[in-house]
Formats: C-alpha cells, structure tokens, sequence
C-alpha cells in the first residue's frame, strides 16, 4: 500500500444502558465484560454490571443525549515504532443524535480530532501480528454534557479522582460513565457494527426518589383538586433525625469520593462519608410528581436495618423521615447484594407519595350499666361496677363535633362534625380533612355530643358547656351529654417521637404520629334516680305513697363542664330542687344531676332527700321525711367493704332505694355507671 495513506475515522454509535424497568425494580446497567456499549457505532447498556444479562439474553441499549462530548484513548502496537509500547493518541467527539426509537448513536469528529488506522502501521507488511490484534479503545463521558471528563495524563485513566455532587446542585453532571470493552477492535472489522460498538457503563450507583403530593398539598385556586407541593421539596441522604433534617456528621452513610478506573471500568471509594442533597433532575404529571437523585459509590449501605433512616424530607416545612425498609424488600428480591450496599450500575428507586398526616378519630359509646344492690338497713347501701357493658350508644348518636386546641386551656375550635355510621365507625368522607402542621406539632382533641352543644368562655377565660339539672331523658340535653378526649393508662403518657424532647401529653396533648389515637368518650352529668317504698299495706307502719314528693335540699342546680379536663364545677349551689316524677308514678324519680360533692361548697347544710308524703290530693296534710345523702356507703362490686359516698361523679348513675314506714327511712340503694369503650383508627403519615 506504498504511497496510500489509508484514513479511517473512528465513527462511534453510543449506547448508554437504558434505564426503563418499573419502578419497584433495580435499574442497572452492564460492564465491560458482558460487551455492552460505547462503540464505533455508539450506546449504554442495561445489564448488571459484571454480571450476565438475564431478560432477554442479551444488555438492552439507550442512546446518548445529542452533543455530549465523548473522551477516547486508542492505543496500538506498530513494531516498527515499538514492540512494547503502543502507539497512544487521545481524540474527542461529539455524539449525533440517534434516530426515533434507535438505541445507539453516530460520533462527530473535526478534522482536527480525526484518529487514522495507519498511524497504528494498518498498511505495514511487518506489523501483521499486531494489526491482527487490533486496537484497544477506551472512552470517557458524563451523557448530556458538552464537556467530557478532564484527563490529565495516562495514569489518569486508570486512576481518575472523581467526586459527586452532594449539594442537590446539577447531580447527573457527577454521572461519569466509562468503556473499555474494545479491546482488539480490528482493521477488517471497520464496517462491522455490532464489532464497532463501543460500550459505555455506569461505574458508580444512583438513587432515585419520586415524591408525588398527595392529600394536604393543595398548591393552587380555591377549590382546586390538583395536589402539587408549594415549594421544591428537599431529599437529603442522611441518618440525621433532628427536627430540621440537619446532618450529623458521625453518622452519614453516603459514599462520596473516591476513584474512577476507565481501564477497568469501575469505580472505588476512599471510605470518606458524606450528607448528600438529592437534586431534582425533572417533574412529571403536571409537577404533580418531582423526581429526585443522587450519584453515589458503590458501597453506599442503604441502613444496617429496616428501621434506618436513609433520608429526611422537608416537604412545604413538614418533615418526614424516610425508612430503608421498602428498598431492603426491593434489593432482597433482586438479590445479588450484600449488607444492603449499592452496586455499580443499579439505580435505587423510592416511589413516595407524601401525605400530610391526617388527624382522625372514631367513637363509640356504651350505654349505663346498670348493677343492683342488696337491700340493707336502715342506711342507703351502694353497689358499683365501673367497666364495659356493650350496650346500646346514646340516643341520636348519629356525630359528634370534634374540637382541638393547641394548649390544654386556650381556645378550643370547632373543625369538623364526623358521622357516626351504623356499626358505630366514624366517617368522615363528608368532612374536611385536619393536618398537623408540623411533625412536631401537638394538639388536644375534644368530642362533643351532642354535637350542636354550645361552648362558651367563663369567667376564667376557659371554655365551658354549660349544664343545669333537669329530669332524665337519654335522648335530650344534658341527660346525653358526653365528651370524648384521649386519656392515658399507666406510664404511657409520654409522647414516644423521637424528633423532639418528650413531653407529658395529658398536658402538652398529642404530637404528630401514624400509630391509633385513642379519644374516649364518657357522660358528664351523674344520673341520681329514686325508688320510694313503704311496707305492706296491711302493717302498722305502712305509708300510702299516693301522693308523694322527693326534693333535694342544699343541691347545686346550675355548673358548667370544662373542655380542659371534663371536670365539673357547681355554679349556683345551695339550692331546693323538685326532681322529676317519671310517668305517672309518685314513687318513681329520676334527674341528670350537675355532678357535686354532697356537703355544699359555700353551706355547712348536707345534701338531704326530703320526702313529703300528702293524706290526699288536696295537699293540706301531710308527713316530712329527710335523709342525709353523704352518708350513703358506696360497696364496688366483688368488694367486702363500703365507704360513704361524698360526691356525685360525672358517669354514675345512683339508684336510691327509700323505704319510708310511720316508725323510720329504710332505705337500699345501687349505683351505675355509665361505660367508655376506647375508640381508635390509625392515623397515617
């Protein structure tokens, strides 16, 4: 070939792995050794790195983005120069955009950058064998960048210092990608394609987070039903655990630094640490959906377990703290990993759909219980049992108002009135929905029923429902009312987040969580009932009861019920009250009573039962009887004793049994209980 120069341009086709399986997989791409992609023809493959192809027997292919620069380094033995050491040229090139759907594309060169096969002795009869060997090419780039990757000398590329974006800013620009696969590309296989093709891999690993806004997020009109977040939110790779999702620094996890080998086509961490800000890289769906990522070393542990938090996410100020759990389940059914560490070539997906957390509750309520006592004399004895009877809910129990405040004694607002559905769940399909407004935000919750009940503010500016004692009636004001709130057993009155200092929830209320919030609903009046009964009407000591009345004396007959705590406080007192005749009957009394202590706050008069007994209908003659109320023994139950009872108590129902004979009172009497039954509905997050 005397006096012929022959001129072969290295034309590549690049092809980068397409990264296209769903989203709960592992996206991956391939190394040199499976011979998947830069060529000339170029493209990227999307095979394991280092491992075999499974799918579809053979790497898939992306192609680069048009105008990304390609770095190459050709070397060849021409004896006549060297027998030992080759011929080394360094060249760049531009990639061309690929046809629709084509997977690998064509490579520009200038005429400047143009590399020529016999510069390497192509046409020299004495370097047969090394033409025979062909030419080993590597190639360096970051796809979609104009520039390619600096190479300062030889060593570098087998040596090349490269570290990754941490601060959320032009994350892929770190996402080198290297080929080394053309290791004997030859003279005759110039115009062969699939031997031409140069294969490009990703030596590092990438971490994916899709946050898509969900219920709370409601960017936009009035009225709008698109949820978008407000704000850019912000992925920051970091076991930090602090409220505001600062780093700590003794316990980042994220592989950042290290070096790059295009000879080998790997890539190997200095063990350096680091906090890494994900940076948004593109939205879908309108912005409904803002995808972030991270390029990371391979190493990189995703937590040491389940429960580790890979990563915190401030979205519109609300914090969430993201658990490894989810792509421990993802690496373990790909397989292939050790101790949850990236490999090169894998993309690590997290699909999260971010929503404020929801505040709800649900509420059901027994019916009293009623236990009666063993008749003893001549004092009223009292039997008790406090506990769930699973009977019937108030009458008209059809929902309840929901308050909440911030602070146990400021303003309580009305937010929502929830149905209560027939199997006694709470629906709340009709009301708006209630957010925390911070992940450590804590609220006190209230239920009112019935729910049209009026709050008002008393004179030590807390907020009250006021009550006054009225005949009982189980479907009417103050008979049926309740009120729910959350109440605390043991110890486990501390809030258990880990975000902040814990505090007393009985005082401090609850702070945003996903577990059940329990709120109980309990009756705020005592119901005080008498029975009035005399002897045989054939003894001596028999009392007709024909005409008969019971009053209260030196009772308390108006009070209010404070949402702080349900407590009742007596607000005009020291009173005589006529209870209320039930039905026809003279011997048959029944009252919602404002629940009280029994001797009055501002009088050394007792509470007294005064029983006035009428010879007839024109209520000239007539007998007195009194009993002193405090005096009462109150038996629980299973118990062998019994004390005095000093007070009514929101709840309980007191069954009075008077005996009244010409000689003395005897008299018997039970006390019932209303029952609570906790209700809860897991609050999510």
């Amino acid at each position: 070939m005397t006096g012929k120069k022959i001129v072969f341009s290295l034309i590549t086709l690049l092809v980068a792995g397409l990264w296209s399986c769903t989203s709960d997989e592992l996206w991956e791409s391939p190394d040199n050794r499976e011979g998947g992609a830069i060529d000339l023809n170029v493209g990227v493959a999307s095979s394991p790195a280092g491992r075999i192809a499974t799918r579809a027997g053979e790497p898939t292919f992306y192609a680069m983005q048009a105008g990304t620069q390609v770095r190459l380094k050709v070397d060849g033995i021409w004896k006549r120069i060297s027998e030992t050491d080759p011929v080394s040229q360094k060249t760049t090139c531009l990639t061309v955009a690929a046809a629709p759907g084509a997977k690998v594309n064509a490579l520009s060169f200038t005429e400047s950058e143009l590399l020529f096969w016999d510069d390497y002795g192509t046409g020299d009869p004495d370097n047969a064998a090394s033409r025979a060997s062909g030419l080993k090419i590597l190639g360096v780039a970051v796809d979609g960048k104009s520039a390619a990757p600096a190479i300062a000398n030889d060593a570098a590329w087998e040596n090349l210092a490269w570290n990754v974006v941490t601060d959320g800013t032009d994350v892929l620009s770190s996402d080198i990608i290297v080929s080394n696969n053309l290791t004997g590309y030859k003279f005759e296989q110039r115009n062969d394609d699939a031997a031409r093709k140069m294969v490009f891999v990703h030596p590092l690993s990438k971490i994916t987070v899709n946050l898509k806004a969900g219920q709370g997020y409601t960017l936009g009109s009035v009225g709008a039903t698109t949820n978008k977040f407000e704000a850019d939110p912000t992925v920051t790779l970091s076991t930090a655990t602090t409220l505001a999702g600062i780093a700590d620094p003794d316990n980042n996890y994220v592989l950042a630094t290290g070096t790059v080998s295009i000879k080998n086509a790997n890539a190997t961490s200095d063990g350096t640490k680091s906090t890494v800000i994900a940076g948004t890289t593109s939205t879908t769906d309108n912005d409904i959906t803002v995808i972030k990522q991270a390029v990371v070393y391979p190493g990189t542990q995703l937590g040491a377990d389940d429960d580790a938090v890979i990563a915190v996410l401030n979205a519109d100020g609300n914090i969430y703290y993201i658990k490894a759990k989810e792509i421990h389940d993802a690496i373990t059914a790909k397989g292939g990993h050790t101790d949850f560490k990236t490999l090169a070539g894998y993309n690590y997906i997290l699909n999260i759909t971010v929503n404020k957390t929801g505040i709800r509750v649900t509420a059901t309520v027994t019916d009293w219980e009623t236990v009666n006592s063993d008749e003893v004399y001549p004092v009223i004895n009292v039997n008790t049992q406090v506990g769930d009877a699973g009977g019937p809910v108030p009458a008209g129990f059809t929902s309840f108002a929901f308050w909440r405040s911030e602070t146990i004694d400021a303003a309580y607002q009305h937010e929502a009135t929830p149905v209560i559905n027939n199997d006694g769940t709470t629906d709340w399909t009709s009301t708006t929905v209630l957010y925390w407004t911070s992940h450590s935000q804590h609220y006190h919750f209230r239920g009112i029923f019935p729910a049209g009940t009026t709050v008002t503010q008393n004179a030590a500016s807390k907020q009250v429902v006021e009550v006054a004692n009225a005949g009982y009636d189980d479907s009417a004001f103050p008979s049926n009312l309740i009120i729910g709130m959350p109440e605390f057993s043991g110890s486990d009155y501390m809030c258990d987040n880990d975000d902040h200092t814990p505090v007393d929830m009985r005082q401090e209320g609850i702070c945003a969580r996903t577990s059940a919030i329990n709120m109980n609903f309990r009756y705020m009046m005592s119901q005080v009932e008498v029975n009035v009964t005399s002897s045989d009407p054939l003894d001596d000591d028999y009392v007709n009861l024909t005409y008969c009345e019971v009053d209260l004396l030196n009772v308390g007959t108006a009070g209010e019920i404070a949402l702080s705590d349900r407590s009742a406080k007596v607000t005009t007192d020291g009173q005589t009250y006529a209870m209320s005749n039930v039905g026809t009957s003279s011997v048959h009394y029944h009252d919602a009573m404002i629940p009280q202590t029994l001797v009055n706050a501002n009088s050394s008069n007792k509470v007294r039962f005064r029983i006035t007994v009428y010879k007839d209908d024109t209520h000239t003659e007539r007998d007195i009887y009194y009993a002193d109320v405090a005096p009462i023994k109150v038996r629980a139950t299973g118990s062998l004793t019994s004390a005095p009872v000093s007070a009514w108590e929101s709840g309980v129902h007191y069954v009075y049994n008077l005996k009244i004979t010409k000689t003395e009172i005897k008299t018997t009497a039970t006390l019932t209980d209303w029952t609570t039954v906790e209700a809860s509905e897991d609050v999510w997050f």
